[in-house]
């Protein structure tokens, strides 16, 4: 916790402060006592300072600060203006050149102090109470010095302390930035999938950068990123193929800057970028930082990849290379309403295998396999059940899925007489998705019953199709 935020602090240092002042007044005053008699002054008032000065630096530390506003700290330096102004009112210090320049350094160090324990603006807000007060001094003790020094002195010490309030502030960002980076890298390894990370580095960009404009891209394997998070409104990519470099690049666009840090991981693979769009112009310092923030996201997103990658391979089925009985458990389980489950069966394996031997059943298997994935669309899934029993998932489609799973009975046993296969298939409408499956099942059963080589829909009221085998 930086000192404006904890007012214990500040008041820890304001006790230094008061408790090094007094003994320094306490020694000025006796060792000026004599010049201060002969220009008419009174060495008593700054001796009382100076006690005065001790007893606040004993004071203040027992006082609950921790219960006040960060601000209640702002009543001790304006209790230090006033000890200061009653001193010199009582001593007429300020008569000599020596009195007036060791008020003036006191002064700068109580702006000095307000730059470090209090926010930008205090110092030169306070500036007008303490040209007035000691104005009124100098002029009550008849001072050589005028409105105008007065006024000036003040002036570049609140300006002194408003640099040190500005430089803190600088400090004070820049430790939160770093700050925010090691706690987004951090929470990174709480997602569990490349969309959450994505999501996240958007949020951290955006505070970390202060741009509008921020989005992710994850890679695709093909050479190519696609977008995976954004936010703002400048219309992003969908996809970008960029040259990656080993550190973030910076270029001119229309909307400003566009900053790109590629996500690199300890792999030396470009998992992803993060392009970030504004008016703003980053320095070397947040260069570094989104550097930093890059490399920790490609290491994770290398974690995910590896990750993603076993699990594949638990859900793959070594024969085929589809996905296996477990992949086509976990497709039925997240069947949504107006999905079709359609299950595919080999019509005379035994007979492949009496004609080929088992490596000629294999070999139709695993063409029938590469079959179904090339014959669905993209978003659906084909995987194996066992033995030469498949399942295909087909998204959204409804009742309107029964022409595709037709096609793709008669298209494929048309040109494989000697190794058809059947296809019972049914529309989940919600519900248990196991008596969709079972469904399925029955639609199956009822077309090998009818013949073999044949597509039938389960419960739809539609009419039989009949032969689908097209000879």
């Amino acid at each position: 916790m930086n000192p404006t935020n904890d007012p214990r602090r500040a008041a820890r240092y304001a006790a230094w402060a008061f408790a090094l002042a007094g003994p320094v007044t306490l020694l000025g005053a006796i060792a000026n006592a004599d010049r201060f008699a002969r220009e008419g002054g009174n060495v008593a008032p700054i001796v009382g300072a100076g006690i005065f000065a001790l007893f606040l630096a004993l004071l203040i530390p027992v006082l609950p600060w921790r219960r006040w506003d960060p601000r209640a700290t702002m009543v001790l330096p304006l209790l230090a203006i006033v000890v200061i102004t009653v001193a010199e009112i009582g001593s007429k210090s300020s008569r000599t050149v020596d009195g007036a320049m060791s008020t003036g350094a006191i002064v700068t160090l109580i702006f000095v102090w307000i730059g470090l324990t209090q926010t930008r603006g205090w110092s030169l807000g306070i500036a007008p109470i303490v040209m007035l007060s000691l104005g009124v001094a100098f002029a009550y003790q008849d001072a050589p010095v005028s409105v105008a020094t007065t006024m000036m002195s003040v002036l570049l010490a609140a300006i002194v302390g408003e640099l040190v309030a500005w430089v803190k502030h600088a400090d004070n960002n820049r430790s939160d930035e770093l700050g925010l980076v090691i706690e987004s890298t951090s929470r990174l390894r709480e997602d569990a999938d490349r969309s959450a990370a994505a999501s996240r580095l958007v949020d951290t960009a955006v505070a970390l950068l202060r741009v509008p404009n921020v989005a992710v891209y994850l890679e695709t394997g093909d050479g190519r990123f696609v977008r995976a998070a954004s936010v703002g409104d400048l219309v992003s990519q969908e996809h970008r193929v960029e040259g990656i470099v080993s550190g973030p690049s910076v270029r001119a666009v229309e909307a400003g800057t566009e900053l790109m840090v590629p996500l690199v991981g300890r792999s030396g693979v470009a998992r992803g970028l993060i392009v970030a769009t504004g008016r703003r112009r980053q320095d070397e310092f947040m260069l570094r930082l989104a550097q930093i923030l890059g490399e920790q996201a490609g290491v994770r997103l290398d974690d995910l990849a590896a990750i993603d990658a076993l699990t594949d391979e638990t859900r793959r089925d070594p024969l085929t290379g589809i996905g296996n009985r477990r992949c086509a458990d976990q497709l039925i389980e997240e069947l949504a309403p107006g999905d079709v489950i359609a299950v595919i069966d080999l019509d005379d394996l035994r007979g492949i295998n009496e004609r080929s031997g088992h490596q000629g059943g294999d070999c139709a298997i695993r063409a029938v396999a590469q079959y179904l994935s090339d014959a669905v669309r993209s978003g659906d899934a084909v995987a194996r059940l066992g033995g030469d029993e498949f399942v295909i998932v087909l998204r959204d489609v409804g009742e309107a899925a029964f022409p595709l799973v037709e096609r793709i009975a008669k298209d494929w046993n048309h040109a494989n007489p000697d190794a058809t296969f059947s296809v019972g298939a049914a529309v989940y409408d919600g519900g248990s998705p196991q008596l969709a499956v079972h469904a399925a099942d029955g639609a199956l059963f009822a077309a090998k019953r009818d013949g073999r080589a044949r597509a039938h829909l389960a419960d739809l009221g539609l009419p039989e199709v009949g032969d689908a085998s097209g000879f």
